[in-house]
C-alpha cells in the first residue's frame, strides 16, 4: 500500500522477474483496482502473492471510493479465511515533507493494520535515485525517528527499494511468512465483519470522515477572507435575474447562509426577490462566481461523504444540484452572469 506514485507496482513487477504489470510513468495512477500477483518464494517450495493496490490521492478516484474498495476486498478475503502474512507500506523519500495527504495516508494504514499488526508491517523507502544520499539519509532518520518511530517500536522494519530484482526480494523474504492458522486479521476486517461495522465507522473510516471535517472547516475560512476583500467591479442586472441567480446560488450553498451571501453584496442599491423580501446592494459578478465555486466544492465533498456513507438517497439529493451548479458555471463568463 502507500500513495500514488510511490512504486507499488514497479516493486512487485520486480520481484516476479521483470515483468511488466502496469507501471505508470507520469502523474497518472497506473493501479485502478487492486490485483494479486503470484510469484514463488526463495525457499523453491510455495508461491507467495502479492496484491497491488490502489494509490490514495489517484488522479480520478477519491481517497473515499479507494478505501471502500480495499476495505471491501479485505472483508471479502477474511471471509473466506484468507488472512495477510504482512503489509509493504511504500514511501517516496523524494518528498521533502510529511503533511497533508501523506501523513493521512499513513494514518489512515495504522488504523487499517490495527497496533497488533505493526510488527507484520514494512516500511518501505523508494525513489532514491531521485534525491542526493545526504538528503535521503536527513529523511530516512526523520522517517524513522519521528513519524514511524511508533510503528516501529511495535515491530515494524524498515527498508529501501532500489528498484531492483534483488531489492525487491529482499524486501518480501524480510516478511515472516507464518502458516495460515497463526496469521491475525487486520483491524478494519475484525470491525467489519467480526463487530459488524459499516467502514464509514471503522477506525480507518473516521481518518476520512476528519478529513472531510477539515477540509470543510478550511474552504470556509478561505471562503470568508474571500467576502470581506474589497469589491472592484460593479454590474447593471435587472431584478428578475439578480433575483433567479440569488435563488440558484443560496438552494446550493451547502455551508453559507442566505444572509452570508447578502452580506457580500454593498449597500448601493435595492433589490426584490420573487418572494417579496429585500436586501440592499450592488451586484458583484466575481460574488457571484466567488459563491458559485464555493457551492460546487462543498456539493462535491458532500457527495463524497454520501457516498463514503452509503447514503443513496442523499446522494440523489446532491447530484443534480451539482448538474445544476456546473450547468451555471459553464454558462457564467464575467460579461453574461445577468444573462443566466
Amino acid at each position: 500500500m502507500g500513495p500514488t506514485g510511490a512504486g507499488k507496482s514497479t516493486l512487485i513487477s520486480r520481484a516476479v522477474g521483470g515483468t511488466d504489470i502496469g507501471v505508470g510513468h507520469d502523474l497518472r495512477s497506473c493501479t485502478s483496482e487492486i490485483r494479486a500477483v503470484r510469484c514463488p518464494h526463495s525457499d523453491g517450495e510455495r508461491n507467495i502473492v502479492l496484491v497491488d493496490t490502489p494509490g490514495f490521492d489517484d488522479t480520478f478516484v477519491t481517497d473515499t471510493q479507494i478505501l471502500l474498495n480495499i476495505a471491501n476486498w479485505l472483508k471479502k478475503t477474511y471471509k473466506q479465511n484468507v488472512k495477510l502474512s504482512g503489509l509493504l507500506y511504500l514511501h517516496r523519500i523524494s518528498d521533502n515533507r510529511v503533511a497533508g495527504t501523506p501523513l493521512r495516508n499513513l494514518n489512515m494504514f495504522k488504523e487499517l493494520c490495527g497496533e497488533d499488526n505493526f510488527k507484520n508491517v514494512i516500511l518501505v523507502t523508494t525513489m532514491w535515485d531521485e534525491v542526493e544520499e545526504d538528503v535521503g539519509l536527513q529523511r530516512e532518520e526523520e522517517l524513522r525517528n519521528t513519524f514511524w518511530q511508533w510503528m516501529i517500536k511495535l515491530g515494524s522494519s524498515s527498508h529501501r527499494f532500489n528498484d531492483t530484482e534483488e531489492s525487491a526480494r529482499k524486501i518480501i523474504n524480510s516478511i515472516s511468512v507464518s502458516p495460515p492458522g497463526e496469521r491475525y486479521a487486520l483491524q478494519i476486517q475484525r470491525e467489519m465483519v467480526d463487530q459488524h461495522k459499516p467502514v464509514h465507522l471503522t477506525s480507518a473510516g473516521k481518518v476520512v470522515l476528519d478529513s472531510f471535517s477539515s477540509l470543510f472547516t478550511s474552504f470556509k475560512r478561505l471562503f470568508k477572507r474571500i467576502w470581506k476583500r474589497p469589491r472592484r467591479k460593479k454590474c447593471n442586472v435587472s431584478l428578475d435575474s439578480r433575483s433567479l441567480l440569488f435563488q440558484r446560488l443560496s438552494s446550493l450553498h451547502s455551508m453559507a447562509s442566505t444572509a452570508t451571501l447578502c452580506n457580500s453584496i454593498s449597500d448601493k442599491s435595492d433589490c426584490t426577490t420573487s418572494s417579496g423580501s429585500s436586501y440592499s446592494g450592488t451586484c458583484m459578478e466575481y460574488d457571484y462566481g466567488e459563491a458559485l465555486g464555493f457551492a460546487i466544492t462543498n456539493l462535491r465533498l458532500a457527495l463524497n461523504i454520501a457516498n463514503f456513507v452509503d447514503a443513496p438517497c442523499l446522494e440523489g439529493a446532491i447530484i443534480p444540484s451539482i448538474n445544476i451548479a456546473l450547468t451555471v458555471a459553464v454558462s457564467a463568463t464575467v460579461n453574461n452572469f445577468s444573462q443566466i
